[in-house]
């Protein structure tokens, strides 16, 4: 319980997991667009372990967007009423959501055809990223202020604990790990102690591991 009355939530959170969000889908377009114009090679390994990350990544954001509609969206409508209109936001999760699928099916097509599967795969990630990069500057816009001026921190972590219920815990500590400085790292992990170093320690061996097979090592 926070008794202070000048404190406000920390969003580092899910600044970092918009972060990451971001850093994946930037990364991935480049990697698939590299094997479209045959720059790079596509083995049935490499393009098995582009298909998992990227299910990987599509389930993370509809969870990431599942608790922002079912968790916060309540928490900061009750917090702040009128003072904040979410109609948008909602409006681009339901936009976003065919993007994934379409992302996911072109990746099944890359596992099934190679190098052949790769321009479908470039295309959907380019309009998965223009798109998640226009939702995630207009949430971080609207929604932040409003969070840190209505919300308060003890209902701003209601909203973290169920954000974490439900991740992947194996796939989310590397990648918001990977995105941070070391500053913020101490920061997000303060409460975590030596079991969340050792959980990074531990799922940092398997998430470098898919990197290098992404990469084509």
């Amino acid at each position: 319980m926070t008794d202070d009355p000048t404190a406000e939530p920390d969003l580092l959170g899910i600044s970092l997991a918009h972060r990451a969000m971001l850093a994946d889908t930037a990364h991935l377009a480049a990697v698939a667009a590299d094997i479209a114009c045959g720059r790079s090679a596509c083995g049935p390994r490499r393009a098995a372990a582009v298909a998992g990350y990227l299910r990987d990544l599509c389930a993370s954001v509809h969870h990431h967007h599942r608790i922002e509609d079912t968790v916060l969206w309540p928490v900061l409508a009750e917090a702040a009423g009128a003072a904040v209109d979410l109609r948008e936001l909602s409006d681009d999760h339901a936009e976003l959501d065919p993007l994934l699928a379409e992302v996911d099916t072109a990746a099944a097509g890359l596992v099934a055809s190679g190098a052949a599967g790769a321009p479908a795969l470039a295309e959907a990630l380019r309009r998965l990223d223009d798109v998640l990069t226009e939702h995630i500057a207009d949430e971080e816009r609207t929604v932040f202020p409003a969070v840190r001026a209505h919300v308060h921190p003890d209902r701003w972590a209601d909203v973290e604990a169920a954000a974490r219920a439900g991740a992947k815990m194996r796939f989310e500590l590397p990648r918001m790990a990977a995105v941070c400085t070391p500053e913020e790292w101490a920061r997000a992990t303060g409460g975590g102690g030596l079991p969340l170093r050792v959980m990074l320690a531990v799922f940092g061996v398997g998430h470098r591991r898919r990197r290098r097979a992404i990469a084509g090592g």
